[in-house]
């Protein structure tokens, strides 16, 4: 039995999960989240040291609870602050000494796959042609498949960068409707929605207090409950919505960017409501490590094979 351990860096949170594949499926034995908001108070590209120096503490200690299990890889990975940073050097040099990681950065349509792939895996029947959404802090990624080709797309939009810069409905749309125009007429039985905005709701509209992943998975959102928990989400004081089941306090402040911007992306597509989905990039990276035999030296993903 091999396990593998994959950290996500994103714009918002550094993530863990290790997991098992078998017969190309990832079993979770352990995941983990940290808020660090990478992206908080970026500027021109510039990340703040601060946001620089909680994050790599944070990868560092993730990293720790993963070598708990003695994995076959450590994977890490980072997203849409990582991408547009300036300063890229400084964070990857910080996680290196506080974690003793190599940070890898991927693009978009990896994202975009690696997600798509992910999400896939968590679901016995994913239906025929399932439309993949990953709404992340920076950016926001959709997939499906067209004519036999997966379709990849990353749009600079996410909850973090949405409330951090002020981005109205408008903007939000605008900078969705290429993507949105293009998979309006692709045939679709399902949409499935991965990140913490979707989660986050579907433990809201749940009740969840505890969070239950088992619970979130496979949840429905319908749009009209979407734009139900965004109108009143953005009526309440910040304190307020702290206290709700469902909503962790540390995401209190970008929810409604979040959800209005899953929104969005369910009109244009004149979608019923969306599939919340556990199973994410996290799945993604694993079965793509694991199942192409990559990282068996256990230090970090210099060979990431995506």
């Amino acid at each position: 039995m091999a396990y593998y351990a994959a950290l996500d860096v994103g714009s918002n949170s550094v993530r863990l999960m290790v997991g098992e594949v078998r017969e190309a499926k990832v079993y979770p034995v352990r995941t983990a989240l940290r808020s660090t908001r990478l992206l908080a108070g970026a500027v021109n590209g510039w990340l703040q040291e601060e946001a620089v120096i909680r994050t790599a503490a944070a990868v560092a200690e993730l990293a720790a609870v993963a070598r708990e299990w003695q994995p076959a890889a450590i994977i890490c990975i980072a997203t849409s602050a990582a991408r547009e940073a300036r300063n890229l050097d400084f964070l990857r040099s910080t996680v290196k000494r506080r974690a003793g990681l190599e940070l890898t950065v991927i693009d978009g349509e990896t994202e975009a796959r690696l997600a798509y792939e992910g999400a896939l895996a968590g679901f016995e029947d994913a239906g025929k042609n399932p439309l993949v959404i990953d709404i992340g802090g920076g950016s926001t990624e959709l997939s499906w498949m067209d004519g036999g080709r997966l379709q990849l797309f990353s749009v600079r939009v996410g909850a973090v960068r949405a409330t951090e810069t002020a981005m109205t409905r408008e903007m939000i749309a605008a900078a969705l409707a290429p993507v949105l125009l293009r998979a309006r007429g692709v045939s679709r039985d399902r949409i499935i929605g991965t990140g913490g905005t979707i989660t986050t709701a579907a433990a809201m509209e749940l009740g969840l207090e505890p969070y239950l992943p088992e619970r979130v998975h496979g949840t429905f959102l319908t749009t009209a409950r979407v734009k139900d928990w965004r109108s009143r989400l953005e009526a309440m004081p910040l304190s307020q919505r702290r206290l709700l089941p469902g909503l962790q306090p540390e995401r209190a402040d970008i929810i409604v960017a979040g959800l209005l911007i899953l929104e969005i992306i369910l009109e244009g597509l004149g979608a019923e409501g969306v599939v919340a989905s556990e199973a994410d990039l996290l799945w993604g990276l694993i079965l793509n490590y694991a199942t192409k035999d990559g990282g068996k030296d256990g230090k970090g993903c210099s060979r990431l094979p995506i």
